[in-house]
Order: structure tokens, then sequence, then C-alpha cells
């Protein structure tokens, strides 16, 4: 038994690894047109505020904003606080403020994903004033938090030119998605045993490797193991997820501990929307779980 799970295991992670990846644009796609990418890799900020309060926070964004003001793309932030809180918007819409010595400002507005029920906010990035245009921009950012109050921190973040068409341009723009397994109670089989646990699981990936989310289990003695998804990819085929990997930690203050990882795959022949997850790195060793849950693209608006 244990040589099939590993089995089953080294061969999810093959195909997570090694066939996720972009769907084709579509032949009538052939005309140029041109798109801005702004880019904040994962980082830990400091948050500033309404009350004046400081807070710490994980940050992760990645937007395309299109010449028409349409724009797509993620935006995800864990408060650190007691209890850490989680939220994922979809940006939606946008427009350039300012482009003032190289160093642009922006205006956007994203649709809240998690946690529910879905809001609209206005996030705005400006740069920090007097810094040497190096292709690296430190923003100021101002929005709101998980509870609707204002927010400011600085971030470091990249904008860089794209373009969609014949080359030298890319075949397509950067692809967005968002994985979502309510809470809920499923069986675990492990190398040790099966049982019941508690199960809940949200990311939004985005193109470059990089993810946002959580992962929650509860262990077969009742506690709860938390994870902070920090990286992933989803592999869509004409609009359809085929399937996903995802990568978390247990700590964000441990670098160097083994990730969990998650390797997600449509079941055959399923009637509902159902997942087989293959686990790892959990303290319950090599896992397997069939999951009701969804990967969803997330896609520009027609024009």
């Amino acid at each position: 038994m244990k040589s099939r799970y590993f089995k089953i295991l080294s061969v999810c992670l093959s195909f997570g690894l090694l066939s996720l990846g972009a769907f084709s644009v579509p032949a009538a796609a052939q005309q140029m047109f041109a798109f801005t990418k702004v880019y904040v890799d994962y980082q830990v900020v400091e948050v500033r505020k309404a009350d004046g309060t400081i807070s710490s926070a994980e940050f992760l964004s990645e937007i395309i904003l299109l010449p028409d003001g349409r724009a797509n793309g993620g935006w995800g932030m864990w408060e650190l606080g007691t209890p850490e809180v989680l939220s994922l918007y979809q940006v939606t819409e946008g427009r350039l403020i300012s482009n003032r010595r190289a160093n642009p400002s922006y205006s956007f507005k994203a649709q809240r994903l998690e946690p529910l029920p879905a809001k609209e906010i206005t996030i705005t990035l400006r740069p920090v004033p007097n810094q040497p245009p190096t292709g690296s921009v430190r923003f100021i950012i101002d929005s709101v938090s998980h509870d609707g109050s204002p927010i400011s921190f600085n971030a470091n973040g990249q904008v860089s030119p794209g373009c969609v068409g014949p080359a030298p341009c890319d075949a397509a723009l950067p692809e967005f998605g968002l994985v979502r397994a309510m809470p809920q109670t499923l069986l675990i089989q492990t190398l040790t045993g099966n049982y019941t646990a508690n199960f809940e699981n949200v990311a939004l990936v985005l193109s470059r490797g990089s993810a946002v989310g959580s992962f929650a289990l509860s262990l077969p003695g009742g506690e709860v193991q938390n994870v902070h998804i920090v990286g992933g990819n989803i592999q869509f085929r004409n609009g359809e997820a085929m399937g996903a990997w995802l990568r978390g930690r247990a700590s964000p203050t441990e670098e160097d501990q083994l990730p969990v990882l998650m390797v997600i795959a449509n079941q055959e022949s399923a009637t509902e929307p159902c997942r087989i997850y293959d686990i790892a790195g959990t303290q319950v060793g090599p896992a397997r779980a069939e999951v009701q849950g969804r990967i969803t693209a997330l896609v520009v608006d027609p024009p």
C-alpha cells in the first residue's frame, strides 16, 4: 500500500510540475495589442490603519491593464493579527493617473473573492516621491482592510509593458485563477489508515507561479494544521480548468521548513464539482482526499 501511495503522489507531482501551462489564443486573435503589467512579489508589509495603528501583513499582487480601461489580475493579503485574516480580490478595471518621471500612478477597481460576500473596493498605487526610475517601483498603496477600514502601506513592485499577437509578442495574456473548496467534512486516506477530517482551501493563483491563499486540514487528534499558500499554477484548456498544484508553508516565519504540496485533478466521470487532492508535507504524511471544489479562470470582460 505504501509503494502505491508514493507512486500516485510521484505521478501527480510530475503532472503538476511539468504539464501545467497556458491554453492557446484563438486563431482570430492575430492583431497585436499592448497592455501594462504591475507586479508586486510576495512580501511582508507594514500596514497603517486609519486609527494610527500599525500591523504586519503578507501581500502579493499581479495586475494587467488594457488601454481601454479593462483589467484583470489578483490582489491578496494576509493580515497577521490574532486571528490572521485573508483577503483576496480580482481586479476588474483601472486607469493610469500619472506617468510623471516614468514612475506611474494607478487606480483600480477590484471585486472581493474572499471573504464572502463579494464587495467592490478601489485600490490606488502611487510611487514613493523622489525615487530613481530603475524599473522597480516602491509604491504607496491605499486600499481597505478586510473589515472595510482604510489602510495604507509601502511595497516594492515592477511595471512592465507587454503585448499579445504575432512574434515577438507573447502568445496570450497572463492567466489567473481561483481555487476554492468551501469548509467540508471528508475522508482522508493516508499510509497509516483513513480518518474523517475537516477541510478548507482557497487560493488566488497568478501567472508567475505565485499564489496567495489558505489551506486548513484537521489532524487525527482533532488539532488543525493551517497553511499559507505561497505558490502554484493552474492548467487551463480552452477556458476549462484541467488541474492545479499549490505550494504552502505552515509558518510564515520559517523559511527552511519543508513545503506542503497539493496536486489537484479532476475526478473522472464526476457528476458534481469534485477534485482529487494529493497532498504531501502535512503532519499526517502523504494523503489523498476527494474534495467538493472548483478551479475557476479569472478572465477579462469582453470589450
